[in-house]
């Protein structure tokens, strides 16, 4: 029955420092039937991880707002990796106010999107459709 769900087929990385929005992001994720989700507390971490993935995630959710690596820093090293496959995921940032500033920047990043949250189940399904299209 998996395999009839149009994300089956895709991993999903979630970023992000809260434990509950992990958990939170990550089901909401689970319901929209992706077949892997990966969550971490952070930007180092995710890096460390997305190192030795495999298969690499198709998507990364990740949250500005961290320590010891914001979100800005992670999507900035990850768009600078050597390989061109992580290099290029696409990323659907998650914020807690969406300045002019905040978006300028995620755009000079080539963010796929972004969340203000709280996260709902239908933003997140509708910005998951836009970021994979």
């Amino acid at each position: 029955m998996a395999d009839e769900l149009p994300y089956a087929k895709y991993g999903v990385l979630v970023i992000d420092d809260s434990p509950v929005v992990r958990a939170m992001v990550s089901r909401m994720l689970d319901q929209l039937g992706f077949g892997r989700v990966q969550a971490e507390a952070d930007g180092s971490a995710a890096l460390t991880y997305l190192e030795t993935a495999d298969p690499a995630p198709n998507l990364i959710v990740c949250d500005i707002g961290m320590k010891p690596m914001d979100g800005m820093k992670f999507v900035e090293t990850l768009r600078a990796l050597p390989a061109v496959r992580l290099a290029r995921l696409p990323v659907i940032f998650l914020t807690a106010t969406a300045t002019d500033e905040l978006v300028r920047r995620a755009r000079e990043l080539n963010a796929n999107g972004y969340i203000v949250k709280p996260v709902t189940p239908e933003v997140l399904a509708l910005r998951v459709e836009r970021a994979l299209a």
